[in-house]
């Protein structure tokens, strides 16, 4: 008879017995009480070198920053009590929250060569959501940047492509106004989302504009506030394309806070893990849409090219999104490639323009005597009946100080970063070790007394004449400064006058809750959730 295992190899005797005599309670509790103490350790070993901040909270350390609450309220309130340089760590990296422009010449540098030209540190979140090599705005490949940048500033800059914009946002327009008088014909108080149709047009508007095909969102928009289709449907049963399309798109804004907030250690917690498998499942759905589409547009311009089909006789629109193909014609793009650049021309015009349109008449509402001056301005300019021109733009000064002046009280993008994992940074009288994380907090800034008086007031006329020689460099960053800097600013601001220019001639708008603040959710930016308005025609 055989040798049992144990008499075949003593020292698993041995082990055993040790094992045996472990008390694990007491490993458990000792590494609980390590995760509880560590943020500690990390705080008091470093805190000669740390600039004001608060105490970080037992094992979760700062999380509650991230992960409570609003993420951008939250860093305003610290940058209120702790000052100008506020001390956190994020995502395990050391966090400097910056709330003044004094601090930001280098981090905002307009070299193509600043070490800052990332935002944050690359993670898990990043790559599942594809963003680390694709697109502009998490891109961690720098060279890859660098190109996508050069070709969004050349697309988007040229007066003929603001020329195209001015014209597809004039035709959305009227079809809007077309919906709107319909649904005030009988009742001239009449109550309507404007989050929800602002959204509706945009979406409309950016369809046309990047990827040269108008979506339904108007029509639908204009069917569910008059009842005539349910208002709940799902995305599986939505016969229109472009809607489906929109809807993926807004859930993507959510999928963006979840994978760059929530860390990667947490998706498979049984409360975390169906929020995960959902938003896994817009990015998979929202994929196949985008490539899809990307798809029939290389074959049509390859059918085109090989039949020397051109000029008016071609059935390919001068968008966005033919641009990507054409202009990188020796790189011969693919699907994926070009995708996250169409998912963030779609984002940049259509959630961030919804919600600087929704503060515009939030704060025009309340100061009655700012909008009759605005509208004076644009009939002077344009009439009462006159299509805009891209030409008429320039001649909107005081139009354009209300847009500035709106996105200085309520900034799109109430927190921007700034990371280099190679250079060290010297700020004020703290020196930050390479691999810091430079939050900079432009909403507080914005409302700093020392650089605008009555900050919390809406002063539009503080933006007219020579007001940038008045407002000190990089006090007013509604759309960044530097390399990272927004590339499409010169088209969303024509974008918006045309908007305000159209809209407002023919209606004014007032609140249905005048005395309720203005409310976002912040994922990247800010996101308007909800405002509800009269819709008065202007006689």
């Amino acid at each position: 008879m055989g040798l049992s295992l144990p008499e075949q190899y003593p020292i698993l005797i041995t082990a055993g017995n040790l094992i045996s005599k472990i008390n694990f309670y007491y490993i458990f509790a000792g590494l609980f009480i390590y995760l509880m103490i560590r943020p500690y350790i990390y705080y008091y070993k470093n805190r000669k070198s740390l600039a004001p901040g608060p105490l970080p909270l037992p094992l979760i350390g700062y999380w509650n920053i991230f992960l409570i609450g609003d993420v951008a309220q939250n860093k305003y309130n610290l940058s209120e009590k702790y000052g100008e340089i506020c001390d956190i760590t994020m995502f395990g990296h050391r966090c400097v929250i910056i709330s003044s422009p004094k601090y930001l010449k280098e981090l905002f540098s307009p070299s193509v060569h600043s070490p800052y030209l990332r935002r944050l540190p690359l993670t898990s979140g990043f790559i599942e959501l594809g963003m680390d090599r694709e697109g502009l705005l998490l891109n961690c490949d720098i060279p890859k940047w660098r190109h996508n940048r050069k070709f969004f500033q050349q697309s988007l800059s040229p007066p003929s492509f603001l020329q195209l914009c001015t014209k597809y946002t004039v035709e959305c327009c009227e079809e809007n106004i077309d919906y709107w008088n319909c649904i005030i014909k009988d009742n001239q108080n009449q109550v309507i989302r404007l989050d929800e149709w602002f959204r509706a047009f945009t979406s409309d508007m950016m369809g046309l504009v990047a990827a040269g095909s108008k979506e339904a969102s108007m029509k639908i928009q204009f069917m569910k506030s008059t009842n005539q289709i349910y208002k709940e449907k799902k995305i599986e049963e939505e016969e229109n394309k472009g809607e489906i399309y929109r809807r993926l798109r807004s859930e993507y804004a959510d999928a963006l806070g979840f994978y760059i907030f929530v860390p990667k250690l947490l998706w498979n917690l049984p409360f975390i893990r169906v929020a995960a498998k959902y938003y896994k499942n817009i990015l998979n759905y929202l994929t196949d849409f985008e490539i899809q589409f990307i798809k029939e547009r290389k074959q049509q311009i390859k059918i085109e090219k090989e039949s020397n089909i051109s000029g008016q006789n071609s059935k390919v629109r001068p968008d966005f999104l033919t641009m990507l193909i054409t202009q990188n014609i020796d790189d011969d793009p693919s699907p994926d490639e070009i995708k996250q650049n169409i998912r963030e021309m779609f984002s940049a015009g259509t959630g961030t323009t919804t919600t600087t349109l929704c503060s515009i008449v939030y704060l025009l509402a309340k100061h009655p005597e700012h909008e009759e001056r605005m509208v004076k301005e644009i009939l002077s300019v344009i009439g009462n009946d006159d299509r805009i021109t891209s030409s008429d733009l320039p001649k909107l000064p005081f139009t354009e100080a209300v847009i500035n002046e709106s996105m200085r009280l309520y900034p799109v993008v109430p927190i921007t970063y700034r990371y280099s994992p190679d250079q060290d940074t010297k700020i004020g009288d703290y020196h930050f070790n390479k691999g810091t994380i430079f939050a900079i907090n432009l909403s507080h800034i914005h409302r700093n007394a020392e650089y605008f008086e009555n900050p919390d007031q809406f002063i539009p006329e503080r933006f007219l004449g020579n007001w940038k020689e008045r407002i000190p460099q990089y006090a007013f960053s509604p759309f960044g400064h530097g390399m990272r800097s927004c590339p499409g600013k010169n088209f969303s601001m024509a974008e918006i006058k045309v908007i305000l220019a159209t809209i407002y001639r023919k209606y004014t708008f007032k609140l249905v809750n005048p005395n309720e603040p203005i409310q976002f959710k912040f994922t990247l930016v800010n996101d308007i959730t909800k405002m509800e308005a009269y819709i008065e025609r202007r006689k």
